[in-house]
Parts: C-alpha cells; structure tokens; sequence
C-alpha cells in the first residue's frame, strides 16, 4: 500500500482506530512527519492532539545511528552501535544527556509551554512510518514513565524488524502496511515534505481551537491487543 501523503495515511489510520473514539484518549504525533498524520487520527476521533519530540541519536562525524531520545525521558541505545561506537563511555553519556536536553528544550518552544495530559490516559502514538523502530521504542518508554494507562502505536508503515523490537513494549499496535525492503518511511510516500516548526505550530493551533481537551470515560480496555 502506498499513500498519497501524510494526510492520507492519518485518514486510513483513523479508519481502524474508531474503538478509540471514545474514552480518556490523546492522540500524540511523534515529530516531524508523525504529527500531519496524527492531525488527522485526532479530528476523526474527536480526541486532543499533541506532538511528542523525538531524535535519532547519530554519532557526531559518523552516519552510525545509535538509537533515539525523546522528551519525558524516552531513551533506546541499539546495544551493537554502542559497541562499535569509537566513543568512550562518559563522552557518549555526555552526548546523550545533551540531546535530551536539547529535545526538551524544542518541545517547550513547539508547544508554547503547554504540555499534554498523560497520566491514566490511553495513548495514540501516531507516526508515519517505522523502519527501525527506534524513536517509537524510545517514545514508548517515557510514556510508560509519564503514566500513560495504555500505549497504542499507529503508523502508516513499518518493517517486520521495527514491529519485532516494539513487540512487548507497546499495548497494541497497528500498522496499516508491512514492508521487510523499506529503507527510508519516504518510499512509501508519493508526496513527503518536511515539515517546519512553523507548520507544526500551525497544525497544533488548528487541532486545539477545533478539538479543545475534554473529560470523559475511562477508554476501551484494549491492552494486551496486536494489531497489524
């Protein structure tokens, strides 16, 4: 399955994730490209949207990727990147500990100091794509430390090797395409634009004046659930 652009993915996403309409949810998009899909989860669920910032953690001077950081404390380190990594053990805690920093900064000045209302609450993370399934696996963990009752991942497409390391960190996950050859989420895109701060903003500002946050019941217990 190939997709249009974001939009489209978020609309066929929200398709299957209509027993979520209901219920204590927030639907989170994972920056950049995660959020134009999450946009459109949220207005077709009528639920609350935010961003969640995440980075792939690369080796400065070196295309090796390490893994990935997010705000709230979201932290994976592929175990044999570590190894072949060059750096010693306090200089990639201090590399680490300033990406963190320097992602949590960016989510304050996205947000406009706002932050989402996670705690007890089921969790749509909505991305693009996975091809590693790192900065899902980090995002994952800082939403378990943040609260969250439920972890539901949704993206567009991912590989069978970035399902396989989310598989047992997530409640339930759904992916609308499987692709063992993908090798940059773009490839299944027709139409993939970065997105800017600016845009994003813009996105964020649109989904809070039309879906304000609301209280209602407890969500659907889906957990323990694996979708594909």
């Amino acid at each position: 399955m190939r997709f249009r652009d974001r939009a489209e993915a978020g609309q066929k996403l929200a398709g299957v994730l209509t027993p979520y309409r209901s219920g204590d949810v927030c639907v989170l998009g994972l920056t950049r490209g995660g959020l134009r899909v999450a946009y459109e989860v949220a207005r077709a669920l009528g639920a609350p949207l935010d961003l969640w910032v995440a980075r792939r953690l690369r080796v400065p001077g070196s295309r090796l990727s390490l893994g990935a950081v997010t705000e709230g404390g979201g932290l994976f380190l592929d175990p044999q990147a570590a190894v072949q990594t060059k750096l010693s053990g306090d200089v990639l805690q201090r590399f680490v500990h300033q990406e963190v920093d320097d992602v949590e900064h960016q989510a304050r000045q996205l947000r406009g100091g706002l932050t989402p209302r996670i705690r007890g609450c089921t969790v749509l993370l909505v991305d693009d794509g996975m091809v590693t399934g790192a900065t899902v696996a980090a995002a994952l963990l800082a939403l378990k430390q943040q609260g969250a009752r439920q972890r539901v991942v949704a993206v567009g497409v991912a590989t069978p090797k970035a399902l396989e390391r989310i598989r047992g960190r997530a409640d339930a996950v759904h992916a609308l395409t499987l692709d063992p050859g993908l090798r940059d989420v773009s490839e299944a895109y027709d139409t993939f634009p970065a997105l800017t701060q600016d845009e994003m903003r813009r996105w964020l500002t649109r989904a809070r004046e039309a879906h304000p946050a609301r209280k209602s019941d407890v969500a659907p217990d889906l957990s323990g659930g694996w979708w594909f």
